[in-house]
C-alpha cells in the first residue's frame, strides 16, 4: 500500500468514478481495462516502493531541506503527486476518445461513464483536429483548482505542486496546444465531474496522508524548480511502472487485493536495492590497494591528499582536481566519489569523459572498480551512455548479464542473481531510462543535456541527482559547451549531488566559473552573493591567483560555498622534454625522423586536420611501407576501434621491446592521440595548438618507464618537434599559422600560447609537471603576456575571439533550461519555453540532444557498406568494408532482396560499419549546391537507397546508407551530390568535389 491502509469497505472508489478509465486492455480483450483509480493507487504505491526501496538517501534528504518537510511527510508528498498525476484522465476528452477509433468493444468505456450521468459536451469531447488537449494539461488545471478550493487561495504556490503533473509526459504543460481549453472545462461540465475529481482528490489524500503536508506547503512554500524537475522524474518512471501490465495487469480489483497486487507487481519488476557505499577508515594505501588490486602501492601525493579532502567533506559539494598526465586521476576520483557518495547518501556515479572513445575505455576501468568491494555485494545496473555503446564489446556482454537467474523458482518468479555486481536490467536502460542505472559511464553530452530543454530531461535530474558525478577532463569543452556545463553543474548543485573535476590543466578563470555556477546552486536557500572575499582562512587563495601544481579545491556549504585549496607535495619525478620548431614542409618532416630509418623506435605525428594527417601518412608510406599506421575520425567506427585497440596493446604500458612493442612503427593521426588512450611513443611530431593541448599531446611521449635498451639512441632523452607554422615567431615577427589551424582553434589563444612557449623553442627545457600550471594559467589569463611587435596582431585577433565567444554564448542560450533566480518563484514552463521538437526524420534525439549541447552544424551519419547492383541499377547483395589489419577475413555477402529481417549479429556488423560524413555534408547555412543545402540533397539521394528488410529490424530501421563500389585502383567509391567519397581501410574518408568539366 502506499502510506496508509483504505479505510472504504471493499472498493477503491465510489462506482461513478470507478467507471471512469484509464487504460484498455490488449488487442485480444481491449475491453478489460484498468480503471483510473486503481491506475492511480497502482502510481502513488510505486512511488512509495521507489522511495522506500529505490531513491537514494541523500537526494532525499536534500528534497526535505528544500521544502522543509520531515521523511514521512516528503514521502507523502512524492506519493500524491505521483497519486494525481493523471487527475484529468477524468474529462470527457479523454474519455471520449475511444469514439474515433470506431471499435465496437471499446464503446463499453464510455457507456459505463455515461450510466453514472456524466455530460459529455460536442466542443470538451471531439475538439477540432490538430487541437487536442492532453490530459497532462487537465489534470494541471484541476489540481490547482483543487488546492486553492481546499487550502488557500494562493495560486503561484498551486502551480509550482501542481506543474508536476502537467509535465509528467516529458513537457510542461503550459507549453502544449490548446491550454486555454483546461480551464473551460470548470463551466461546461455537469456536477458529475466536479464530484468525481473531489473523490479522486479524498481518495488519494487518505492513501497517501498528504491532508497535513498539502496545508503546510499551500501556507506558502513554493517548490523549487531542481525539486519539481526530480519529483517529475519520479512520477514518469512511478507512471511507466505502473503502466506495465506485466507488473500491474489490467481488470477490477479490491481494497483487499491491492497489498498482494502491489507485492507481485513490484516482484516481477525486481529493482536492484540502491548502491550503499561502504568505505572503510583505514590506511589510505590499504584503500587503494583493495579497490584496484594494487600491491604494496606507492601513491602519488596528490592520490592522498584526494581521499583527506573528500573525507573532509561531510555534506557534500565539488572537488577540482589538477594533476598531470598520469597520475592516476581517474583512480583517486573513483575513491572520492565512493567517500563522498557515502557521506552524502548517493546511490550511484556517473563519470563523464569527453568523447565516446574516451568514454569506451574508461567503462572497463570504472566496470573493474565496481565488480570489487566498491559496488558491495548486491548486484547493481550499469550503463555505457553515447549513441554507440551496441558497439563497445564489454558493454554489449554486459547486456547478456541480466540481474535475475535464467532459472525461475517454483512460484515462477525469477531470483536475483548471486555473486553478479554489475548487470543488465531490463527495465533500466536504453536511451532515456539508461540514466537511472547505478553506475554511469558516459560522453559529457549526458550531463550537458541535464540543462538542455529536451522532452523527459526530468529524468536526467532524477538520475544524475541521485548520484556522484566525476566530469574528467574538463578542460576540453569550449565556450557553447561550457555555457551547458555550468548550467548543469548549478542543478546538480541545487540537489546536493556531489561533483568531481579532473584535468590535467584547467584554466584559473574556467574553474573559478564552474564553480561558481555550483556554488549558486548550492546556496538556493541563500540569496548572499558567492564571492571568494566572503571567507576569510588562510587555506584558501583566489584561484587566479594560484599557480601551484598539483592543485586540488573543494568547495562545500560548510566552508561558506567558497573554495578550499588543499597543498599538495609537486611530484619529485619530472619529465624534462626538448621543445624544438621545424618548418612545415616534407623536407623538414623528413629529417627529424630520419634517425627511424636505420633504427628501431615509435613515433607519434599530430596533425590538426583530417586532410593534414592523410597527407602526412601518404608521404611517410613511401618512405616507411607498412611500418605507418594512420587514425582519426573519418574511418568507420570498426576500423577505428580495431585500430585503438592494436595502438594500445602495441603502445600500451605492458608492451615491451621484443614482446608486443614494435620496431619501428610511425602513428599519424589527429587529436584523438590526445585524448585518454594510455600510449607511450619515444618521439613526437605535433602541429601547433594551444598549449594545454601541446601538453596534453606530450603526455604520451616518455609516458612510461622503460629501460634505455627500448628507447632509440637519438630519442632516449624526449623530444617533441612543432609544425604547423607557416612563420615562425620571435620577439619582432608575428607567428602565422595555417588556416586549417586557424579553423579548429582561435588565433588569439594561438598567439598566446606561442608567446608563452618562445623561451622554450629557444632551447629552455620543458619540465613536466612542473612547468605546466604556469603556461596555462599565463595564456589563458585576460592580459597574457607577448612580445610588443605583437600587439595590434593580438589585439585583431582577441577582439575576434571575444566576438566568437560572445556569439557562441549567446547561440547556447536558445536551448538552455537556465535556472530561475534565487529570489524568483517560478514553474517548468518558465525554464522551458523553447524545449525541442525531435519530430525530425533524419535525426534520433539523441543527435539533436548532441548537436544542441555541442558547438557544431548536425551532421549525417551513414552506413557504408560495398555493394553489386542488378541489372536496373537496384542494390543486389552487399557486405562490409574489410579492414586493414585484417584484410584476409572472409566477408559474407548478402542478399539485399532477401524478405527476412537481419539477425542480431549482422546488424551489430553494419551498425559497427557507421561512419559521419565530413563538414560539406553538414547543415551549415555556408554549404550549398544549387540554392539547396547539400544536407537535404544528400538524405535525398541517400533515401533511394533502401534495403527492404533492413526495415524490418528495430536496430537498422531508418538507418542511411552509402553504397560504396569497388574499383579497380583498390578504392571503394561513390558520387554523393557534387563530390565523390572515396573511402580505403588505410586511408579513411576523402571527399573530392566534382569538376564541373
Amino acid at each position: 500500500m502506499i502510506v496508509k491502509d483504505f479505510t472504504r469497505p471493499s472498493q477503491l472508489a465510489s462506482a461513478e468514478a470507478s467507471s471512469l478509465w484509464a487504460k484498455t486492455g490488449s488487442e485480444e480483450s481491449p475491453s478489460v481495462g484498468l480503471s483510473l483509480p486503481q491506475h492511480m493507487t497502482d502510481a502513488g504505491s510505486v512511488a512509495a516502493e521507489l522511495w522506500d526501496k529505490w531513491l537514494s538517501p541523500g537526494a532525499k534528504q536534500r528534497i526535505m531541506e528544500l521544502l522543509n518537510l520531515t521523511q514521512n511527510e516528503a514521502k507523502s508528498f512524492a506519493c500524491w503527486v505521483a497519486a494525481t498525476h493523471d487527475m484529468g484522465k477524468a474529462t470527457p476528452e479523454f474519455a471520449g476518445q475511444l469514439d474515433s477509433r470506431g471499435k465496437e468493444e471499446l464503446r463499453v468505456f464510455r457507456d459505463r461513464i455515461e450510466e453514472h450521468k456524466f455530460n459529455f459536451p460536442l466542443h470538451l469531447t471531439t475538439p477540432p483536429a490538430g487541437t487536442r488537449c492532453p490530459h497532462s494539461t487537465y489534470s494541471q488545471s484541476i489540481i490547482i483548482k483543487l488546492l486553492t478550493e481546499r487550502y488557500t487561495d494562493d495560486v503561484e504556490t498551486a502551480k509550482t505542486i501542481a506543474s508536476i503533473a502537467g509535465a509528467h509526459h516529458g513537457v510542461p504543460a503550459e507549453y502544449v496546444p490548446e491550454t486555454g481549453r483546461a480551464c473551460a472545462i470548470f463551466e461546461g461540465l455537469n456536477d458529475k465531474w466536479h464530484q468525481a475529481w473531489q473523490e479522486l482528490f479524498e481518495m488519494t489524500l487518505e492513501q497517501t496522508g498528504a491532508d497535513q503536508v498539502l496545508k503546510k506547503l499551500m501556507s506558502g512554500t513554493k517548490i523549487p524548480v531542481s525539486v519539481q524537475l526530480y519529483l517529475t522524474g519520479l512520477v514518469i518512471m512511478a507512471d511507466w511502472i505502473a503502466s506495465n501490465p506485466e507488473y500491474f495487469p489490467m481488470g477490477t480489483f479490491s481494497v483487499e487485493a491491492q497489498h498482494g497486487r502491489l507485492n507481485q507487481g513490484w516482484e516481477a519488476l525486481g529493482l536492484e536495492h540502491p548502491w550503499a557505499a561502504h568505505i572503510e577508515n583505514s590506511d589510505t594505501s590499504d584503500l587503494y590497494s583493495s579497490r584496484f588490486s594494487w600491491e604494496n602501492p606507492t601513491l602519488r601525493p596528490m592520490q592522498e591528499v584526494v581521499v583527506e579532502a573528500a573525507r573532509s567533506m561531510k555534506g557534500g559539494g565539488m572537488m577540482c582536481i589538477e594533476a598531470p598526465m598520469g597520475q592516476g586521476k581517474t583512480e583517486a576520483g573513483l575513491i572520492a566519489a565512493e567517500i563522498l557518495a557515502q557521506e552524502t547518501g548517493r546511490s550511484g556515479l556517473a563519470f563523464a569523459a569527453p568523447t565516446q572513445v574516451t568514454s569506451n575505455a574508461l567503462f572497463d576501468r570504472v566496470k573493474a572498480w565496481a565488480q570489487g568491494p566498491a559496488g558491495g555485494s548486491e548486484p547493481h545496473t550499469m550503463f555505457l551512455g553515447h549513441a554507440k555503446n551496441q558497439q563497445q564489446d564489454s558493454f554489449r556482454y554486459l547486456q547478456r548479464a541480466d540481474i535475475f537467474d535464467s532459472e525461475a523458482d517454483v512460484e515462477g518468479k525469477q531470483s536475483i542473481r548471486p555473486n553478479t555486481s554489475v548487470a543488465r536490467h531490463s527495465w533500466i536502460g536504453g536511451r532515456k531510462r539508461g540514466i537511472l542505472s547505478t553506475f554511469v559511464v558516459c560522453t559529457i553530452d549526458q550531463i550537458l543535456m541535464m540543462a538542455l530543454q529536451s522532452r523527459h530531461v526530468m529524468l536526467r535530474h532524477l538520475g544524475l541527482g541521485s548520484k556522484v558525478v566525476i566530469i574528467d577532463e574538463v578542460h576540453a569543452y569550449d565556450a557553447y559547451m561550457g555555457v551547458y556545463l555550468k548550467e548543469a553543474l548549478h542543478w546538480l548543485g541545487q540537489m546536493n549531488a556531489p561533483v568531481i573535476l579532473m584535468s590535467a590543466t584547467l584554466p584559473a578563470h574556467v574553474r573559478t566559473s564552474l564553480m561558481e555556477s555550483y556554488a549558486e546552486g548550492l546556496e538556493i536557500q541563500d540569496s548572499t552573493e558567492w564571492d571568494f572575499d566572503d571567507f576569510d582562512s588562510e587555506n584558501v587563495t583566489e584561484p587566479s591567483l594560484d599557480l601551484d601544481y598539483p592543485v586540488i579545491y573543494t568547495l562545500t556549504a560548510e566552508d561558506g560555498y567558497t573554495p578550499r585549496k588543499w597543498q599538495v607535495t609537486a611530484p619529485e619525478e619530472q619529465v624534462t622534454i626538448s621543445i624544438r620548431q621545424i618548418g612545415d614542409e616534407f623536407t623538414d618532416f623528413d629529417k627529424v625522423l630520419e634517425p627511424l630509418e636505420s633504427e628501431h623506435g615509435c613515433a607519434a605525428v599530430i596533425c590538426n586536420t583530417v586532410g593534414r594527417a592523410q597527407n602526412v601518412y601518404e608521404h611517410l608510406r613511401t618512405k616507411f611501407g607498412t611500418d605507418v599506421m594512420l587514425t582519426h575520425s573519418r574511418f568507420t567506427s570498426k576500423h577505428r576501434a580495431e585500430k585503438e585497440a592494436d595502438l594500445v596493446s602495441q603502445l600500451g604500458k605492458g608492451a615491451h621491446r621484443g614482446d608486443g612493442r614494435p620496431e619501428r612503427l610511425i602513428v599519424v593521426g589527429t587529436q584523438v592521440i590526445e585524448q585518454s588512450l594510455d600510449l607511450d611513443f619515444d618521439v613526437m611530431v605535433t602541429d601547433f595548438a594551444p598549449v594545454d593541448l601541446v601538453l596534453q599531446r606530450l603526455g604520451r611521449l616518455h609516458r612510461h618507464e622503460r629501460d634505455d635498451s627500448e628507447r632509440p639512441s637519438e630519442y632516449r632523452s624526449p623530444i617533441c618537434y612543432v609544425r604547423g607554422v607557416e612563420i615562425f615567431g620571435s620577439e619582432t615577427q608575428v607567428p602565422e599559422f595555417p588556416k586549417g589551424s586557424r579553423s579548429v582553434y582561435e588565433p588569439a589563444i594561438l598567439l598566446s600560447s606561442y608567446a608563452q612557449l618562445l623561451p622554450y623553442f629557444d632551447g629552455k627545457a620543458l619540465r613536466i609537471p612542473a612547468d605546466m600550471s604556469e603556461l596555462v594559467q599565463k595564456a589563458y589569463e585576460d592580459t597574457p603576456k607577448y612580445p610588443d611587435a605583437w600587439n595590434d596582431a593580438y589585439q585583431e585577433a582577441c577582439e575576434e575571439f571575444n566576438k566568437n565567444r560572445e556569439t557562441a554564448e549567446h547561440r547556447a542560450q536558445s536551448y538552455l533550461l537556465k535556472h530561475p533566480g534565487a529570489q524568483t518563484q517560478t514553474v517548468m514552463a518558465d525554464v522551458m519555453n523553447n524545449y525541442i521538437n525531435t519530430k525530425n526524420g533524419t535525426l534520433s534525439e539523441d543527435q539533436i540532444g548532441e548537436a544542441r549541447v555541442r558547438d557544431s552544424d548536425a551532421s549525417l551519419e551513414v552506413i557504408a557498406i560495398v555493394v553489386e547492383r542488378d541489372g536496373d541499377g537496384y542494390i543486389d547483395r552487399y557486405r562490409t568494408i574489410p579492414s586493414a589489419t585484417r584484410k584476409n577475413q572472409d566477408i559474407d555477402w548478402h542478399n539485399a532482396k532477401d524478405p527476412e529481417e537481419p539477425t542480431k549479429p549482422l546488424a551489430f556488423e553494419l551498425l559497427a560499419s557507421a561512419i559521419r560524413l565530413p563538414y560539406q555534408y553538414s547543415d551549415s547555412p555556408k554549404n550549398r549546391v544549387n540554392g539547396q543545402l547539400r544536407f537535404d540533397a544528400a538524405i535525398e539521394e541517400l533515401e533511394d537507397e533502401r534495403i527492404d528488410s533492413w526495415q524490418k529490424s528495430f536496430m537498422l530501421a531508418g538507418e542511411l546508407i552509402l553504397p560504396f563500389e569497388l574499383q579497380d585502383s583498390g578504392f571503394y567509391e561513390v558520387k554523393l551530390v557534387d563530390y565523390l567519397l572515396r573511402y580505403s581501410p588505410e586511408l579513411g574518408l576523402e571527399a573530392i568535389q566534382i569538376s564541373d568539366d
